[in-house]
């Protein structure tokens, strides 16, 4: 699957932005400004793209662009700085998305 660009849905959150939105953590990366949530939109609509081909769009979507940040830090080696990657699952005001983030040491959930 080829892509120009990823959409950034969030990156830096105030602390009162992200305990808004129910993130009530004060280690969320995001508080640290080295977060992004992400998703790819080559269509423009607004929401992830059906990247799998499977005629939705859901969390399996989102797997296949953490295989292609896996991929990439693999092929980085020592130049990719490690860091958190998790695919969620869309729900009622957003679709799914990866989590990506460069907190030094590697993290999945």
């Amino acid at each position: 699957y080829s892509v120009g660009a990823l959409t950034v849905m969030s990156g830096f959150r105030t602390p009162w932005y992200n305990r808004s939105i129910g993130n009530t953590t004060d280690y969320s990366r995001h508080l640290w400004g080295d977060a992004a949530d992400v998703f790819v939109d080559r269509d423009g609509n607004g929401a992830m793209d059906d990247l799998n081909g499977d005629g939705r769009v859901n969390v399996a979507d989102a797997r296949v662009l953490v295989d292609v940040v896996e991929r990439a830090r693999d092929r980085a080696g020592s130049g990719f700085k490690a860091g958190g990657l998790s695919a969620y699952r869309p729900n009622a005001v957003r679709g799914p998305f990866v989590h990506v983030d460069a907190r030094g040491e590697p993290a999945r959930w």
